[in-house]
């Protein structure tokens, strides 16, 4: 089974945090490489799965993706990649905070919706070692040349050239330090919010944003919208020139973007960063298939009604 990704997790994670039921039976239910796995560990991940009201994910699949997951930490340590509690700790609060919710608060949350925290830490653990391990031991699975990308778009009987948007950008962030209160967090969002009203052109703008205080104002950059996550193309898209985009939290405090203009430009194939995306994510496929597989079958894995 192929793991859902952070943000699908979020989407799902936000469903259900309204729900209830504490997970119960600390019963083993598998064992992996003398490692045990919980009947409480089962019901656990099957909650944060299973997404409000949705029917629940069969038994099978669940253990299976907990087995997995001790196979891939397993394999980690005896390839020395060492994943600190402060990394998952720090992967646990940029989840909460896509949530707009403090780590504390989103803790909380699982708590009340029946969910232990640390199945999701576990989770993330199991995934930042994961990624280190296929970096390690096949980096050329990250390596999409423009070859590939040549050989997709002549697949499709399209050219090895595209058109895209060329933007301007000024990145500003009203800066946020570390423990700062919920209510503070919300006044800064809201200063943000009040520069994005009075935004109407970079030249001016600018100026006005060295008004407020711990405010960083970065220097100009230019980015083609083939060089862009998919969501982001579609939020400059729908921001006109001279205004700024809604503030995103950050590790940093807020961030808005200001568009300074755009215009229509030539892209070379490299750039075609939507069809590098879909070839990555299917040799990640490929490769994490067989490896998972393959160290399956040298692994002790005992199962219990």
């Amino acid at each position: 089974m192929r793991l859902a990704s952070p943000f699908a997790l979020m989407l799902l994670l936000t469903a259900l945090l309204a729900a209830g039921g504490p997970a119960s039976a600390q019963n083993v239910v598998a064992m992996v490489n003398g490692e045990p796995i919980t009947g409480h560990d089962l019901a656990s991940r099957t909650k944060l799965f299973q997404g409000g009201n949705q029917k629940p994910p069969p038994r099978e699949q669940v253990l299976e993706e907990l087995i997995n997951e001790k196979i891939k930490i397993q394999h980690g340590k005896r390839n020395d990649v060492k994943i600190t509690d402060v990394d998952v700790e720090r992967a646990f609060a940029t989840m909460a905070q896509r949530s707009n919710r403090s780590a504390a608060v989103f803790t909380a949350a699982l708590q009340q919706s029946g969910i232990d925290p640390n199945t999701l830490k576990q989770r993330l653990r199991a995934e930042l070692t994961w990624r280190q391990v296929l970096q390690a031991t096949a980096p050329g699975v990250f390596q999409v040349r423009d070859a590939d990308v040549v050989a997709i778009l002549t697949a499709r009987g399209e050219q090895p050239q595209t058109t895209a948007v060329q933007y301007s950008l000024r990145q500003i962030v009203f800066v946020v330090a570390k423990g700062t209160p919920d209510a503070a967090k919300a006044a800064r969002q809201k200063e943000a919010e009040g520069l994005r009203a009075r935004f109407t052109s970079c030249e001016e703008g600018v100026q006005i944003a060295r008004e407020y205080r711990e405010v960083v104002i970065k220097d100009p950059v230019r980015r083609l919208s083939t060089d862009l996550a998919v969501s982001l193309q579609k939020l400059l898209a729908e921001t006109p020139d001279g205004r700024l985009t809604p503030p995103e939290p950050t590790n940093a405090g807020f961030e808005v973007v200001a568009v300074c203009e755009r215009k229509q430009v030539i892209a070379d194939v490299s750039g075609r960063r939507e069809f590098k995306e879909q070839i990555l994510a299917q040799r990640l496929q490929a490769y994490e298939k067989k490896l998972i597989e393959d160290l399956k079958r040298k692994a002790i894995i005992k199962l219990y009604p």
